[in-house]
This record gives C-alpha cells, sequence and structure tokens, in this order.
C-alpha cells in the first residue's frame, strides 16, 4: 500500500496501518537521528516520541500531503527542541558548578536524596496499575515499547500513551516539590 492510503486508513483510527506506516519509517528516522544524537537510548525514546504524536493527532493528518516529510519534520523538530533543552541544561550545571560551595555537606545530601527517592516512589505507587507496570517494565527493566506490548498483549500506541501519561504525571509532580534540589 502508498502511505497516502495507509494514512488514510490511520487517520479513521487503523492500528494496522500505524503498524506499517511504523516498520516503514522506523529505521530511516533512527538512520536520520544517529547523525545528530549520540545516545541509542535518547535517539529510540525520540524515535517512539515521533510515533506517539503521529498516533495522537492522527485525525488532523492530510493524506495528500507527503507523508515521509510530515514524519521527518517532527523528527527535526525533537531534536532541535532536545539540544535545546540540553543547552539549558548545561548552561544550569556550569551556573550550579561556579556558584557551588567548595565544602559538601553529606548528611544534607543523603537528606535530599531520602526526599527525593521518597517523593518519586510515592508517585509510582499512586499510579493507576497499567501505568504503573508499563513504568516499570519499560524505566526499570528496560524493555522497549514493543516488548511491553507484546509482554501485556497491547498494542504499542497503547503502551506509548501510557508511558507518555506517567511521565507527565512524574515529572509534574516533582516540579511542585522542586525546594528538594534547590536546598543548599
Amino acid at each position: 500500500m502508498q502511505d497516502n492510503e495507509l494514512v488514510a486508513l490511520l487517520k479513521n483510527g487503523s492500528q494496522e496501518a500505524f503498524e506499517k506506516l511504523y516498520a516503514r519509517y522506523k529505521r530511516q528516522l533512527i538512520f536520520v537521528g544517529r547523525r545528530t544524537l549520540k545516545s541509542e537510548d535518547d535517539l529510540e525514546d525520540m524515535v517512539q516520541d515521533v510515533f506517539l504524536q503521529l498516533w495522537e493527532t492522527r485525525e488532523t493528518l492530510n493524506p495528500e500531503l507527503s507523508f515521509s516529510a510530515y514524519l521527518f519534520t517532527i523528527m527535526r523538530n525533537r531534536i532541535l527542541y532536545h539540544y535545546r533543552n540540553f543547552d539549558v541544561y548545561a548552561r544550569y550545571a556550569q551556573h550550579i558548578l561556579e556558584n557551588a560551595d567548595d565544602s559538601t555537606n553529606e548528611t544534607e545530601d543523603t537528606i535530599i536524596d531520602n526526599d527525593f527517592s521518597m517523593l518519586l516512589n510515592g508517585v509510582i505507587e499512586s499510579l493507576p496499575p497499567m501505568q504503573k507496570t508499563i513504568f516499570t517494565l519499560s524505566r526499570i527493566e528496560g524493555l522497549t515499547y514493543k516488548e511491553i506490548a507484546e509482554k501485556l498483549q497491547l498494542s504499542i500506541p497503547a503502551v506509548q500513551k501510557h508511558a507518555s501519561l506517567t511521565l507527565k504525571k512524574i515529572k509534574n509532580h516533582l516540579k511542585l516539590h522542586a525546594d528538594i534540589h534547590l536546598k543548599k
């Protein structure tokens, strides 16, 4: 089938069309991403995010437009976003290093680490069972979304959706407690 036919089916919610497009373009996206990203884990996550975005916005797709151009544009934007965030993080880390005290307080660091671990464990424990399971399989056991989908007998988009929702919940919860990282 041609891309435009698969996109039309995908637009109507066809998981089979999604899987065919995924199989057709995953390697090409990885190839493009390898030129700029050094981390295979970051690259794999980014490709998964591209396809998750594709699934989430499938109703807005136009089968008459170039699907590959659309997909590679999403990938390019993800890479640019990644490097923009990396630059912000690097500047923040440099600022911290330049303004850090020469002495360390191991007791306070241990308390902060424990507080952070308790906070993270608390939010993970509060997740719905499916999100908790997918988070554990993905982030702790290191399985790919495809492996998780096979293990739990779910579709890849369903696993991606649960993973995305979980990460958003964790990030939002940790943002509420950003003071843990800022203590001196």
